[in-house]
């Protein structure tokens, strides 16, 4: 098939849901189909075979709120005449931004509704997520989700959306870059590791009120590596300095590319509290690395680490710092869970999530 490929999303510093994006492309190149891709940042595209369609500059996502609001319009406009020019069979959005009213038929992924469940921390979204997703997903013959718990969501919120035409299908992880080392060696003094955005959905406040809890039964480092916006960052560096903890975390606004395996294999436990996650990719990452995860009980999460992990109640604190504490004290129980993670990781890859995708895209246009 011929596939036109909406990668807007993808910007010049692709993260998040431009690198999914860019790994499904990857993943589609390889399983054989003929892709167009229209995207901003061509560089960042890594599919050999792929043809590529450099478009404008203003709609990458690093232009924030400018970028944003220009990319809708591109989308509309500028992309329905690539489409219309390129004569695909089927299209696919990298996200739920694609043609309403669609010349030709097309697949949109989803990965969560984060906006619509924490509405005060997105207010400027609530429109797009309320009006625009759901007439994307009407124009949609099929639409991809990432979990379980994002399909529940999909169906709450967007009941008209018929339920035949969403697709269940977990993420990937890069197997070349996330693997434990050889011989693994953990870091002296021992850390916990979170990696993410400083939010409140990813309960972070109560993630260091389990640090203060821990800090007088076992000696380790707790580092952070994320940011967020500046009342969050502020009220979670206020809370560490409320907690003495100043000097116990180690906090920086972001990892290196590059690093960031060699940091989940030297930590001894992973930490994804959050109160809602669409995927939660780092604990995939890092059981793929090795490092023992603890994560909530909630939303996509035990979708993904299945029997895997230790999963605590985001909102009990003291549960969440005694997991803590039997994963730093107890090397069998640290050493169980390096095996089941590995043997987790196993479970998912990007060959797996492309084709589901292609699939859907096959369905779609047939």
């Amino acid at each position: 098939m011929n596939v036109a490929v909406n990668a807007g999303i993808v910007g010049e510093r692709p993260t998040g849901l431009g690198l999914a994006g860019l790994h499904l492309v990857s993943a589609l190149d390889e399983l054989g189909e003929r892709l167009t891709v229209f995207t901003s940042a061509p560089d960042a595209v890594t599919a050999p075979h792929a043809r590529v369609v450099r478009v404008t500059p203003r709609i990458r996502p690093e232009r924030g709120a400018a970028g944003h609001l220009a990319r809708l319009v591109w989308t509309q406009t500028a992309l329905r005449g690539h489409v219309r020019r390129a004569r695909p069979h089927a299209l696919l959005n990298l996200v739920p931004e694609g043609l309403l009213a669609s010349p030709v038929p097309q697949v949109t992924v989803v990965y969560d509704v984060l906006p619509l469940h924490y509405p005060e921390e997105y207010p400027r979204q609530q429109y797009y997520f309320r009006h625009y997703v759901p007439a994307v997903l009407a124009a949609s013959r099929r639409i991809i989700v990432c979990s379980e718990s994002t399909r529940r969501d999909i169906r709450h919120f967007y009941p008209r959306v018929a339920p035949e035409r969403l697709q269940v299908v977990a993420l990937g992880y890069d197997v070349r870059r996330f693997a434990p080392a050889a011989p693994a060696a953990k870091a002296a003094p021992p850390y916990a590791l979170y990696i993410g955005n400083v939010m409140p959905h990813k309960n972070l406040v109560r993630l260091v009120e389990a640090f203060a809890t821990l800090r007088s039964r076992v000696e380790a480092l707790r580092v952070i590596r994320g940011s967020g916006r500046r009342r969050n960052v502020d009220m979670l560096r206020a809370r560490i300095d409320a907690l003495g903890l100043g000097g116990h975390v180690d906090w920086a606004p972001y990892a290196e590319a590059a690093a960031l395996p060699d940091l989940y294999r030297r930590a001894r436990v992973l930490l994804l509290p959050s109160l809602y996650e669409g995927f939660g990719l780092t604990a995939l990452e890092a059981m793929a690395c090795g490092t023992p995860v603890i994560t909530s009980n909630v939303s996509s999460l035990p979708e993904v680490v299945g029997e895997a992990a230790v999963l605590v109640d985001p909102r009990d604190t003291a549960g969440l710092a005694e997991a803590m504490a039997r994963v730093f004290t107890d090397d069998a129980l640290a050493g169980d869970l390096t095996i089941r993670g590995l043997s987790r990781a196993k479970l998912f890859s990007w060959e797996t999530t492309g084709r589901v995708v292609q699939a859907a895209l096959r369905d779609a246009a047939a």
